[in-house]
């Protein structure tokens, strides 16, 4: 039996269940972190039983389970406490109910990782950026100089230097489809840091993130899954729109992708990145500079591949589930 958490809208779920059924009669449980469901649940003897609406299932029947998107995928097993006229107290149950939750989110993680091959990391889903950074550099990685700091003058001296410089989050960012009768996205972006992104400023302003901006000749979308290794080379650097941050898709004039070797040195350093990060798939972004030298960005644990497989041919949703199915019994 597989198991696959993931969220509802996520197509490239869908795809890999379809080559799961293709390739094998596995049994296969979906269960999405943005769905309401009925649970039942119980840990015993480094066992589990667990009952999803219509779905039953012990850990002894399952042999994979893929991690896709989410960290805990059982809501509402702790209702709301509010006792009447005592804020302070109110907020103390929730955060105590807030603990038990994690406390039971992470003991099923480490059973389900005990006993059966996990695909993905609950726990490295979001890694810190800064400390990825600092990793890829300890491992010979080049990355371009950042900085972090609350102040303008520090913006401002970035802004007027003679080397470009670029802002964005030091975590995810924004990335948010309003599903409301606006049916809007939010997102933020790297920007290019300017003399026009500090009007209006102070003296001091949240603690930002700024990287030199390299100069490229095209950036890389690096799918692993355990040493496995498949990029595509996406030439943005040749539309002034999706120059900076190639996600400003360019709809008219699409940004040309095909398939791309990394050398062996690089797909070595990366595994040593992925192992360190205790990674056993997601993506890496890098960008390769006018004279051959490769930086890192970042990495995304559960970033969208559809895309880089259908444009380079790669079929990645049928290596994943070859991944999930090889330990079926």
């Amino acid at each position: 039996m597989i198991l696959v958490f993931s969220k509802s809208g996520d197509p490239s779920t869908l795809d890999v269940m379809r080559w799961i059924h293709h390739l094998s009669p596995a049994r296969v449980v979906r269960i999405n972190a943005d769905e309401e469901y009925h649970v039942e649940l119980t840990f015993a003897d480094d066992d589990f039983l667990v009952r999803v609406n219509d779905d039953e299932f012990r850990l002894a029947e399952v042999s994979s389970a893929w991690l896709r998107k989410g960290g805990f995928w059982f809501k509402g097993l702790f209702p709301a406490i509010t006792a009447q006229g005592r804020p302070a107290l109110t907020r103390h149950l929730s955060q105590m109910l807030e603990r038990e939750n994690r406390t039971l989110r992470d003991h099923f993680h480490y059973v389900l990782r005990k006993r059966c091959a996990v695909l993905g990391s609950a726990h490295g889903s979001t890694p810190n950026k800064l400390v990825v950074l600092e990793h890829a550099r300890e491992l010979g990685l080049s990355i371009p100089p950042f900085s972090v700091s609350n102040l303008r003058s520090h913006a401002q001296s970035l802004a007027e230097s003679d080397r470009g410089h670029v802002t964005k989050a030091m975590s995810d960012g924004l990335y948010l489809f309003d599903t409301t009768e606006s049916k809007t996205g939010y997102f933020t972006y790297t920007e290019a840091l300017g003399p026009q992104s500090l009007e209006d400023v102070g003296t001091r302003l949240a603690p930002s993130f700024y990287q030199q901006y390299v100069e490229k000749a095209f950036e890389l979308r690096i799918f692993f899954l355990d040493d496995q290794f498949r990029a595509g080379a996406i030439f943005s650097q040749n539309d002034e729109k999706t120059k900076v941050d190639y996600r400003k898709y360019n709809n008219e004039r699409p940004n040309r992708v095909i398939p791309f070797r990394l050398p062996q040195e690089i797909e070595h350093k990366l595994s040593l990145l992925a192992r360190r990060l205790d990674l056993n798939t997601g993506s890496f972004d890098m960008i390769v500079d006018r004279r051959g030298e490769y930086y890192l960005l970042e990495v995304n644990p559960v970033g969208q591949f559809g895309p880089l497989s259908e444009k380079c041919n790669m079929a990645i949703e049928r290596m994943i589930a070859e991944r999930l199915i090889a330990n079926e019994r």
